[in-house]
């Protein structure tokens, strides 16, 4: 079973979103053993030492779980479709024991140097910003949704 492994800066703080992730989760479950590491919005003087701990935070994660192949949300990142998601999955099945993980930075992004790490691909959902955590119900629908196209589902149109 695919292991996937998210690494999300800040919490749901709208019960509306905590429903819908509790949804998401478990219709994902019935397919891979998912798991969210939830990283606490630093509040600190300025936002270069915000970004900067959060940062180191998710790079230590990240560190643990070195056998996954780590794939990083950001603007900046390649923009991929639905269906391409769907083939990282696969491809991760194939060639990568079937463990792939996501990171979600803060309100504030994440540093360079997470970004210009060569263990992490950049992916975006497109080119507007989403609050941080609408880009995590977001990511937890296009996941669901690639399993769906991987197994021929209708969901997906």
């Amino acid at each position: 079973m695919l292991k996937i492994k998210i690494v999300c800066v800040g919490d749901l703080s709208q019960s509306y979103w905590k429903l819908a992730q509790q949804d998401y989760l478990k219709r994902i479950k019935k397919q891979a053993n998912i798991n969210t590491y939830l990283i606490n919005e630093v509040n600190l003087t300025t936002i270069v030492l915000n970004i900067k701990q959060e940062s180191t935070k998710i790079a230590q994660y990240c560190q643990k779980y070195h056998d996954y192949q780590w794939f990083l949300w950001d603007l900046s990142g390649k923009l991929i479709t639905s269906e391409q998601l769907s083939q990282l999955v696969i491809n991760n099945q194939n060639y990568h024991q079937g463990k792939i993980g996501f990171i979600i930075g803060g309100s504030n992004g994440v540093s360079d140097d997470l970004k210009t790490n060569s263990q992490l691909t950049m992916l975006a959902f497109g080119k507007i910003t989403l609050p941080h955590q609408l880009c995590y119900l977001v990511l937890l629908e296009q996941i669901y949704r690639a399993f769906q196209i991987i197994n021929n589902q209708p969901y997906h149109k």
